[in-house]
């Protein structure tokens, strides 16, 4: 039987990255993986790549990938995709909180 499962992240760990950058699980199971990430005005998730397609939505504020059209903004409600193995920078000029998600095989 599937179970509702219903969380507060401001009552949650948050877990630093980097410098200006935080993280904090919302669900992680075999197969899931739900991740809200902060990233400070000006700051940087480092550059990384996954051996699972990664999924992000904009939740609030600016979110730029520079490998993706140009450095491209994207506002909230903006979703991007990654095919597996692509490697990815996310950043903000004035600060964001993205929603991630993958298979977290």
């Amino acid at each position: 039987m599937n179970k509702i499962q219903a969380v507060n992240a401001s009552e949650l760990p948050w877990e630093t990255v980097t410098e200006g950058v935080e993280k904090c699980m919302l669900r992680s199971l075999p197969g899931e993986k739900r991740t809200l990430i902060r990233i400070g005005a000006g700051k940087a998730f480092p550059v990384h790549a996954h051996a699972v397609p990664d999924e992000v939505f904009v939740v609030d504020g600016v979110y730029v990938d520079p490998q993706i059209e140009n450095g491209k903004a994207f506002g909230a409600g903006a979703y991007v995709y990654y095919p597996v193995g692509t490697e990815h920078h996310a950043t903000s000029p004035s600060g964001c909180t993205i929603l991630v998600w993958n298979a977290n095989r």
